[in-house]
């Protein structure tokens, strides 16, 4: 394949070597450095899969991980992964991808009659359609899943291995933006213990394709040097190729680390590890995960060749590749410009840049007049015009004042890229599933984090700073702060001074008006990867929705493997419009782990087959059952003594004679297998009147009750016997398999129904030996005993 986009000089790429690929079935070739998409992009290709619902061709839209149509099924037999971002598969020799939707092949695609259906499959339509006969639906549920298109799971063992680790750290920070890494090094200055977590191969951020001047350096020089003193500190830990997958209680975070997905099968080392499940518990966490551009929503806005404009400019700048001979921006706020200064310094023709607003700001205005490159204020992009291999013209409007009709028709450009912009949204995912709850902003029109409720702080883009001068104090500032809250005082860092210039505010357009050329089948889209559209929307709040919940369950709006990334804020702003309300009264959906998806191997770490994934517990003395031929039982994980056969005896035998020599004599009985639990508090008898159908007032120090509880149906759940051993301290005994369903049981009562009983309980199940002691001369044995 010829590599026609490749840029001659620039980009992050090692242009010394070549490496060979193949993608659906062709030979292609890049370079180290490379990302699938980008080298793809080098060589012609435009489409790059089929989308869910309606089958239609798709492109490229991003650059990372918020990437929701290039989708591929990467390597073959027990080593291969479906549904990985091409934006994030890094090249490596002999890699072999495929598109995950697509049959019998993504030219000729038979599921495509569907767009031509669409009519008859709006949002809900599975609800409605496959609900009878009832009996049927295993049938359907088949052939649906097998439409859907999102890759296979390998059916061979997976050869691969896997591991966890557990960490403790001063600061951990998530980003390894400019934000992150001033916070990172005024952390390590301090001397606190410092790990710093970044999902992409090298540091940097958005300044690995800004044309950003720091401190009279270039961007990725200043961020070499500055991480070349992190790494000089013995006490800071980088983990590159690592994405926060969640954030839990207690400031507990969870890390995926990809140790050799970019090297490939045939490079790794057999015993290297392939990925590790970082658990880390942190004093003070930093969240710098930046921001994520918007799309605009038009109709044929997932037409292949519309992209986001931060990743024209990523392509161009550090993958060099141009997506494209001509091209236009469609834009409402000063970044947008950053992409067509980007195009026309990569040669390619720039014909339009269309902004809604009528006032940019002076400066970028500037900037873009010294390439001729022609600038239309008030318009939009309404529509556009394609064939199976993507763009070919953009439709050029006016828009009113209002922004709810279209003035006139200015007439069609022929571009093969649409680089659009309708803003940035801070990612505030690891804030909300912290606890915190997001906030709209009206003038920055986006969500930024509220009020933290556990140690942490969010700063630059995710915290809704969108210039860099700010990104660098709040990182620094943040850093610091978090070192001295940890016992690190000191931290120190002059923030370098950096060139910016002042912007015009954007004007946010949640969707834009039909053009003349739109016709009846208007499709502007939200979801790219479940084909969620504006009208879906609409149509879920005529049907009587009116959560943002239970709208995005009845059209799949963020239900895809981009967990609504790039579609989720502009869809709950037209949800809001159409209920007359403001985005800030509807609200966010939730942000769940995982931020990106994680794999089976990955959470099963070393922990696999019966050995390993289901543990065994033993009690105190087991070897001692052991040696005396006990057979076992399984019981809630417990290897439980059953019975101690003889020589000759099966199990009747042997359970007749032991019952005799109980009977008879003395028996003994290790139930240290029973779930005990500790109970103490000034309410204690209070709650066990409340736990068990018998009355416990009067059990005295010393002495023991036995008693059942019931569930809410009235059923029995468990028995046990609880022993009083001081006054406002219980310890109760629980069945063996049921110990961890009654803790839960009882916490779930304490902490939802009663929270207002100072009772604290304590498993200490592993903490006891149990032994009981039946039989007439039981007293007998145990004043021998001692």
């Amino acid at each position: 394949m010829t590599t026609a986009r490749r840029l001659q000089s620039g980009g992050l790429i090692d242009r010394s070597r070549r490496i060979r690929f193949k993608f659906n079935g062709k030979d292609y070739s890049g370079h180290p450095g490379d990302s699938l998409a980008a080298a793809l992009l080098a060589q012609g290709v435009r489409c790059f899969g089929r989308s869910f619902k309606y089958h239609r061709p798709r492109g490229v839209v991003g650059a990372g991980a918020e990437e929701p149509n290039a989708l591929v099924q990467v390597g073959e037999g027990a080593l291969s992964t479906p549904n990985l971002r091409a934006t994030q598969v890094e090249l490596y020799e002999g890699l072999i991808a495929r598109t995950v939707n697509g049959w019998p092949s993504l030219a000729f695609d038979v599921g495509a009659i569907n767009n031509r259906l669409s009519r008859l499959l709006p949002a809900g339509f599975y609800y409605k359609t496959f609900m009878w006969p009832r009996s049927a639906w295993m049938r359907y549920e088949h052939y649906i899943r097998r439409a859907a298109g999102l890759g296979h799971a390998p059916s061979l063992p997976d050869t691969d291995h896997y591991d966890k680790r557990h960490a403790h750290c001063d600061v951990f920070i998530a980003g390894g933006g400019p934000a992150g890494l001033v916070a990172a090094l005024g952390a390590a200055r301090a001397g606190a213990r410092v790990l710093l977590v970044d999902e992409q191969a090298q540091l940097g951020g958005t300044l690995l394709f800004s044309p950003a001047v720091i401190g009279g350096q270039t961007g990725l020089d200043w961020v070499s040097e500055l991480e070349a003193e992190l790494r000089s500190f013995p006490q800071v830990t980088i983990l590159s190729r690592s994405t926060v997958t969640g954030y839990y209680d207690h400031n507990f975070l969870v890390v995926n680390e990809r140790r050799t997905d970019h090297i490939g099968p045939s490079q790794a080392s057999s015993k290297r590890v392939r990925e590790r499940l970082w658990r880390i518990r942190a004093k003070q966490v930093v969240i710098a995960t930046g921001a994520i551009e918007r799309p605009l929503v038009f109709d044929g806005n997932d037409t292949p060749g519309v992209m986001l404009a931060s990743a024209v400019s990523t392509y161009i700048r550090r993958y060099a590749v141009a997506p494209g001979r001509s091209g236009a921006v469609f834009t409402n706020n000063d970044s947008g410009y950053q992409a067509a200064l980007d195009m026309a310094s990569a040669g390619m023709k720039v014909r339009a840049l269309v902004d809604i607003r009528e006032n940019p700001g002076a400066s970028v205005l500037a900037a873009v007049a010294a390439y001729d490159i022609p600038v239309y204020r008030g318009c939009v992009v309404p529509s556009v015009q394609s064939g199976f291999q993507g763009l070919k013209r953009i439709e050029l409007a006016k828009l009113s004042p209002g922004g709810e009709d279209i003035l006139s028709h200015k007439g069609l450009i022929d571009c093969q890229v649409l680089a659009m912009s309708g803003g940035w949204s801070p990612a505030v995912h690891l804030h909300s599933q912290s606890g915190g709850r997001p906030c709209y902003d009206k003038a920055k029109a986006c969500f930024v984090p509220g009020v933290s409720v556990q140690a942490e702080c969010s700063v630059g883009a995710c915290g809704g700073s969108f210039t860099l001068a700010a990104c660098l104090k709040e990182g620094a500032d943040a850093g610091i702060g978090a070192a001295a809250q940890s016992g690190w005082p000191g931290g120190y860092v002059d923030v370098p001074a950096v060139e910016e210039v002042a912007h015009a505010p954007l004007q946010p357009l949640w969707e834009v008006p039909a053009g003349a050329l739109s016709g009846n089948g208007v499709k502007k889209f939200l979801d790219f990867q479940n084909d969620t559209t504006a009208a879906d929307v609409k149509l879920a709040v005529r049907e009587g929705y009116r959560s943002v919940e239970h709208v995005k369950r009845y059209t799949a709006l963020g239900f895809g493997t981009d967990q609504g990334k790039l579609g989720n804020i502009n869809g709950l702003a037209i949800l809001a419009k159409t209920l007359g309300k403001t985005p800030g009264e509807v609200g966010t959906t939730t942000f769940r782990p995982n931020y990106t998806p994680v794999t089976f191997g990955a959470v099963a770490g070393r922990t696999l087959g019966e050995q390993l994934f289901d543990p065994i517990r033993k009690t105190a003395i087991h070897a001692w059952h052991v040696r005396r031929g006990a057979s076992f039982e399984n019981v809630g994980q417990w290897k439980r003594p059953w019975f101690y056969p003889r020589e000759g005896e099966d199990m009747p035998a042997a359970v007749n004679r032991e019952c005799l020599a109980a009977r008879n004599g003395v028996g003994v009985l290790d139930a240290s297998t029973l779930g005990k639990i500790d109970i103490r508090g000034p309410d204690a008898v209070r709650f066990l009147n409340l736990l068990y159908t018998n009355n416990w007032d009067n059990l005295q120090p010393g002495r023991c009750r036995y008693g059942f509880m019931l569930g809410e149906d009235g059923m029995i759940m468990d028995d046990g016997v609880t022993t009083c051993l001081a006054p406002g301290h219980y310890l109760m005994t629980t069945t063996t398999g049921g110990a961890a369903a009654v803790l839960t049981w009882m916490e779930r009562w304490l902490q939802t129904e009663w929270p207002d009983l100072k009772v604290y309980l304590t498993s200490v199940t592993d903490q006891w030996s149990v032994m009981s002691v039946a039989g007439p001369y039981a007293r007998t044995v145990l004043q021998r005993a001692g």
